[in-house]
C-alpha cells in the first residue's frame, strides 16, 4: 500500500526500552508490612497476567523480551523491542518517550488495563528514562526522596518539570552545604508513596544538561547525574534524639509512662498477692491434699507427734491460774474485735508477760483473717533496702525493686545537670513505705469484699436447695396422695385426647383430689362400724369415770388408761375386719380413732431428748467478721533505719481503723509508744490493754501445773517457792524453769541457772562487751552503774529523783532508753512516771549478783567517783570565776548605804565550794581505797 511507504529520507530502526509497570503489587512500607507475603504467593497469576496484557499490544515490533517484578516497590520492569521512524542522516536516534509512553497508556487502557494482586485494573506503565537500580536492601518507599547530583546543581524548576510527571508534589527543597567530597542534594517531597516509587525507578541514573538561568550565558555547562534515595520518615535515632534534646519536654513524659505503668501492670498484681498472703491461698498446707497426706503418713508416727508437741509454745495451754489475772484484758481485746471498728487497740506490757498468747486466744475465738507485721525483724535491718524489703515479705507485696532506688537516684543527678531539677522518679524511704501500705490497705479492701460475696453465695445456695428440698417434699405429697401427674406420661402412653394432639398437661383439680381420696364403699361401712364402736368406747370410760369417786391422780390416770385400752381393743376389732378391704384406710381409720380418744401425743407429750449443750463463741455480725484484723508486733524502734516507720505504721493503722476497714492491734513492752498512735490519731482515745506479770500465787500454780504436764512429779517445798518467787510472774523465765527442770535440773540449780544467764546478758546490753559497742549506746556506763547499784537496794526508786540528781542531772532521755533496752521499768501515775522498777522481776537478784562482784563494782565505783568529783570541780571553778567578778564590783556595794548583796552572795559561793571540795576529798579517798582492793583480787 502507498500508506505503508516511508519517504526516501526516512527509516525503521529497532530500538529497545524499558518501562516500569506499578500499583500490580502493594507497596511496601515495612519489615512489618504483612501485605508483602500475600503479595509473593500471588506473582505468578500477576506476572501472567500481566504478560498477556502486554503480548496483545500493536505498536510496531513491540516485542516482550524480560519481565522482572519489583514487588518491594509494588511493580516490574519491562524490557522491550519497537521500530521507530527516524531520519537517515541520524545515527543513533533518541528514544521518543513521551508519545511512545502515551501510546503505550492509550492501548493498555484499551485493553482494559492491568490486572493487579487484588483483581482490580487499576496498573499502569511509565516509560524508564534512568537506569533502573534493582536492589533488595531494606530501603522501603516514603513520601520523601533525596535526589543527588553528580555534577553541577539542577534548578528547581527543572527538577518540577522532570518529577511532576510522576505524581503531586508537595514541596522540593535546595541543595544545603555538605561536607567536602559529599554530593550535594534536594529533598522532594510527594503526595503519596507511589509517586515516589514511580519516579525513583523511572529517573535514577538519568543524565541531563540543565539550561543557565539567565538567557545568553555560556552553556559550556557539564552533565548531572540524578541518584535517588528513598528517605525514611522516621529515622532509627530520631526518637532518642528528640528525647536526648527536649529534656524539659521528655523527662516528664517518661515519668507518667513509668508511674502509668506500675499503676496498671504492678499494682494489680501486688495488691492480689497480699490478699493471697492474707488469705493463704498460696499455704501449700493449708491445702486438702496436703492435709490428707500428712494425717494419713506423719500424723500416724508417734515420733512426729512429740516432736510436735514439744514444739508447741507453752503458753498456748490454757492454764486458769495464769490466766485469771489477764481474763479482763481478754475480754476487752474480744469486746474490740467483735465490733465496729473506730480505733486502736493497743496491748502493752514487759517482754514475756503472755501478750502474744491472750492474742493468740482471741483470734483463735474470732476466727478472723490475720496480716502480722513484726517490727522486730525489721528493726534488725542494716539499710533501707532491707527494711522496704522486710516490710513487703511480711505484708506479702510482691514485685518489689529495690535496685531502682539507686538507678532513679542516678537519673536525678543526671536530670538535675540536664534541666537543672530533679525528675522526680526517686522516691523517700518514708514514701515507699507510704506506697506499700497503700496496696496492702486497697488489698484488704477486697479480702473484706471477697468474704461477703462467699457468705452470699452460700446464703444463695442455701436458699436454692431449701426451695428443691420443699418443691419435693410437696411433690412426694402428691405423690402419696395420688393427685401426681406427670404429663409427659401421656406422651409415652398415648393416653388422653391432650397425647394425640401433643401438647398441654391436664392438671388435677380439687375434684380429683375428692375422688382418690374417697374410700370405697366395704370401707364406708367399716367407717360407720368404727364410729359405733368409737361412741361405745366413749361410753364406757366415761362410766368408768363416774364409778370412782373423787380418785387420787395416780389412781385417776391408771382407771382413765384402763378404760381406753377397752375401748382401744373393741376398735382394733373393727379394724382388723376392713384390712382386708383396703389396709390403707383400716390405718387412716385406726389413726383417726386414736384422735378421737384422745391417746395421739400431742407435742407437749412427745418424748423430749436432752439436747447437748456446747459452750458456744461470741456471735460476730456478718459484716464484722469480714473485716480482716492487723497485728503490729512489737511495735518500736531501735535503729535509725526504722525511726519513719513506726511513724507510717502509726499513720496507716490510724487509717485503717478510722475508716472501719480492718481490726487493728498494736502490741508493745513499752507504754510509751503508745503515744505515737495517740498522734496519729488524736480524735479518739485508744483501748489501752495492760498485761502485768501474775502474782506470786499464780506463778506458783503455773509452775506446777506445767511440771505435771511434763510429768515431773515433783512437791514444791518452802525452799522452792521461795526460789520460783525470785524469778516473780513473768511467764518468759516461768516456762524457762519448767524446761530445764523438765531437762533435769533441779528448781535451786535451774533459778540459779537463768539468774547466772542474766548477769552475762546485762554484761552485753547495759555495759557492752566492746569499746565500739558501748560508744552506740544511748546512757554513759557511769548512769546505768548508778541505776543497777540503786535498785540492788531497794525494789523501786522514785522517778523525778533520780532524773534530777546525778549522775542524770535531767537527761530523760538515758532513762527512756533504758526503758526501750528492758532494763529497767517505768511505772506510771496518773498520767505521769512514778516509779523506776528491774525490767524484769528476776532483774533485781541479777543487779545484786553483778553489784556484789568487788572487781566489777570497784572499777565502776571509781568511774563513777571520777565522774562526780569532775562535776564537783567543775562547780569549784565557776564558782571562783564568780568570786573574782564579785571583788571588782565590790566597792559599787560598800558604804553606809551598801546592801550587802554582794558579801551574801560570796558567803553562798564559799559554802558551795568547801561542800565541793569536801565531796571531792570524800571521794579522792574512796577511790585510793579502791584501788588498793583492785592490787589484790
Amino acid at each position: 500500500m502507498a500508506g505503508d511507504k516511508l519517504p526516501e529520507d526516512f527509516q525503521k530502526v529497532e530500538r529497545e526500552g524499558v518501562m516500569f509497570v506499578d500499583s500490580i503489587f502493594p507497596i511496601r512500607l515495612g519489615v512489618w508490612d504483612l501485605r508483602h507475603y500475600i503479595a509473593a504467593s500471588q506473582q505468578l497469576r500477576v506476572m501472567s497476567s500481566l504478560q498477556d496484557t502486554l503480548d496483545r499490544i500493536t505498536l510496531p515490533g513491540f516485542q516482550v523480551e524480560k519481565l522482572e517484578p519489583r514487588i518491594k516497590d509494588g511493580g516490574a520492569f519491562v524490557k522491550f523491542k519497537y521500530m521507530q521512524v527516524s531520519s537517515k542522516d541520524t545515527e543513533e536516534p533518541p528514544l521518543d518517550t513521551p508519545s511512545l509512553e502515551a501510546e503505550l497508556k492509550k492501548q493498555i487502557r484499551s485493553l482494559g488495563g492491568i490486572r493487579t494482586w487484588i483483581g482490580n485494573h487499576a496498573g499502569d506503565v511509565w516509560l524508564v528514562r534512568g537506569r533502573p537500580w534493582k536492589e533488595d536492601m531494606r530501603r522501603y518507599a516514603s513520601n520523601d526522596m533525596k535526589v543527588f547530583f553528580e555534577g553541577p546543581d539542577i534548578y528547581q524548576e527543572t527538577l518540577y518539570d522532570i518529577m511532576r510527571h510522576y505524581g503531586q508534589i508537595s514541596n522540593i527543597s535546595n541543595p544545603g552545604p555538605v561536607p567536602a567530597g559529599t554530593l550535594r542534594f534536594s529533598t522532594i517531597k510527594f503526595a503519596n508513596p507511589r509517586a515516589a516509587t514511580r519516579a525513583h525507578n523511572c529517573i535514577h541514573g538519568f543524565t541531563l544538561v540543565d539550561q543557565p538561568a539567565i538567557p545568553g550565558q555560556s552553556t559550556e555547562v557539564k552533565p548531572t547525574r540524578l541518584a535517588t534515595v528513598y528517605e525514611r520518615k522516621l529515622k532509627g535515632q530520631a526518637i532518642w534524639d528528640w528525647f536526648t534534646s527536649h529534656p524539659r519536654i521528655s523527662v516528664p513524659i517518661l515519668v507518667f509512662l513509668l508511674g502509668s505503668l506500675s499503676y496498671m501492670i504492678f499494682d494489680p498484681i501486688r495488691t492480689l498477692a497480699v490478699q493471697a498472703k492474707v488469705v493463704g491461698w498460696l499455704d501449700f498446707q493449708e491445702f486438702r491434699i496436703v492435709k490428707w497426706f500428712r494425717r494419713n503418713t506423719i500424723d500416724r508416727i508417734r515420733f512426729f507427734r512429740k516432736k510436735e508437741l514439744d514444739a508447741e509454745p507453752p503458753t498456748s495451754v490454757d492454764n486458769e491460774a495464769l490466766w485469771k489475772d489477764r481474763k479482763e484484758a481478754e475480754n476487752t481485746l474480744r469486746g474490740y474485735l467483735s465490733e465496729t471498728p473506730s480505733t486502736i487497740a493497743f496491748v502493752h506490757g514487759p517482754q514475756g508477760s503472755g501478750k502474744s498468747s491472750m492474742l493468740n486466744r482471741a483470734l483463735r475465738h474470732a476466727d478472723r483473717k490475720v496480716l502480722v507485721i513484726d517490727c522486730e525483724v525489721l528493726n534488725k535491718s542494716r539499710s533501707d533496702s532491707d527494711v522496704i524489703n522486710g516490710l513487703a515479705t511480711q505484708t506479702g507485696y510482691w514485685p518489689v525493686f529495690t535496685w531502682l532506688n539507686n538507678a532513679t537516684g542516678l537519673i536525678d543527678l543526671a536530670s538535675v545537670g540536664l534541666i537543672g531539677q530533679k525528675t522526680g522518679l526517686s522516691s523517700s524511704v518514708e514514701q515507699q513505705q507510704k506506697e506499700i501500705l497503700e496496696v496492702v490497705g486497697n488489698a484488704l479492701k477486697g479480702v473484706s469484699y471477697r468474704y461477703r460475696e462467699i457468705q452470699r453465695t452460700k446464703e444463695v445456695r442455701k436458699t436454692l436447695a431449701t426451695q428443691t428440698e420443699a418443691k419435693l417434699k410437696e411433690t412426694m405429697e402428691k405423690i402419696q396422695e395420688g393427685v401426681y401427674h406427670d404429663a409427659r406420661i401421656d406422651a409415652v402412653a398415648g393416653t388422653g385426647v391432650t397425647s394425640e394432639l401433643g401438647i398441654g398437661d391436664e392438671r388435677m383439680t380439687e375434684k380429683d383430689v375428692y375422688r382418690s381420696n374417697k374410700p370405697p364403699k366395704a370401707v364406708e361401712k367399716a367407717i360407720v362400724k368404727v364410729e359405733e364402736a368409737i361412741t361405745s368406747g366413749k361410753e364406757k370410760v366415761q362410766q368408768q369415770f363416774d364409778s370412782t369417786s373423787q380418785p387420787e391422780k395416780e389412781n385417776e390416770s391408771e382407771a382413765n388408761k384402763d378404760g381406753k385400752l377397752g375401748a382401744i381393743g373393741s376398735i382394733q376389732g373393727a379394724v382388723q375386719g376392713v384390712v382386708k378391704e383396703g389396709k390403707q384406710g383400716a390405718e387412716k381409720l385406726w389413726s383417726g380413732a386414736k384422735d378421737q380418744l384422745g391417746l395421739s401425743p400431742s407435742p407437749q407429750q412427745q418424748p423430749s431428748h436432752p439436747v447437748p449443750e456446747y459452750p458456744q463463741k461470741a456471735e460476730v455480725a456478718d459484716e464484722i467478721k469480714a473485716l480482716p484484723v492487723v497485728v503490729i508486733k512489737n511495735y518500736s524502734t531501735k535503729n535509725t533505719f526504722t525511726d519513719e516507720l513506726v511513724v507510717v505504721l502509726a499513720e496507716w493503722a490510724a487509717g485503717l481503723a478510722d475508716g472501719g476497714l480492718a481490726h487493728v492491734v498494736v502490741m508493745s513492752d513499752n507504754r510509751d509508744n503508745g503515744r505515737r498512735l495517740e498522734k496519729a490519731l488524736p480524735a479518739k482515745p485508744l483501748t489501752s490493754i495492760a498485761v502485768a506479770d501474775a502474782d506470786p500465787a499464780s506463778a506458783l500454780s503455773f509452775v506446777q501445773d506445767k511440771l505435771d504436764q511434763y510429768g515431773v512429779q515433783t512437791t514444791l517445798g518452802k525452799e522452792q517457792k521461795l526460789q520460783i518467787e525470785r524469778l516473780g510472774g513473768r511467764s518468759s523465765d516461768l516456762e524457762s524453769l519448767c524446761h530445764k527442770v523438765r531437762n533435769g535440773l533441779s528448781i535451786e540449780m535451774a533459778v540459779e541457772d537463768i539468774i547466772a544467764r542474766g548477769v552475762g546478758e546485762l554484761r552485753k546490753s547495759a555495759f557492752g562487751e566492746e569499746v565500739e559497742e558501748g560508744k552506740t549506746m544511748r546512757w554513759s556506763p557511769q548512769q546505768v552503774f548508778f541505776i543497777l547499784k540503786s535498785l540492788a537496794k531497794s525494789t523501786e526508786l522514785p522517778y523525778y529523783d533520780i532524773l534530777l540528781d546525778f549522775p542524770f542531772k535531767g537527761d530523760e532521755a538515758a532513762l527512756r532508753s533504758m526503758e526501750h533496752a528492758e532494763l529497767i521499768s517505768i511505772t506510771t501515775q496518773e498520767g505521769r512516771s512514778s516509779t523506776i522498777k528491774p525490767g524484769r522481776p528476776v532483774y533485781r537478784f541479777v543487779f545484786e549478783r553483778l553489784v556484789n562482784d568487788p572487781i566489777f563494782r570497784s572499777v565502776h565505783d571509781i568511774a563513777l567517783n571520777e565522774k562526780a568529783i569532775a562535776s564537783a570541780e567543775a562547780t569549784i571553778r565557776a564558782c571562783e570565776e564568780e568570786l573574782l567578778k564579785l571583788e571588782q564590783i565590790r566597792p559599787l556595794d560598800s558604804g553606809i548605804l551598801s546592801s550587802g548583796a554582794t558579801r551574801q552572795r560570796a558567803d553562798y559561793l564559799l559554802k558551795k565550794i568547801y561542800e565541793a571540795e569536801t565531796k571531792v576529798e570524800k571521794l579522792e579517798n574512796a577511790n585510793a581505797l579502791l584501788k588498793k582492793s583492785l592490787k589484790n583480787p
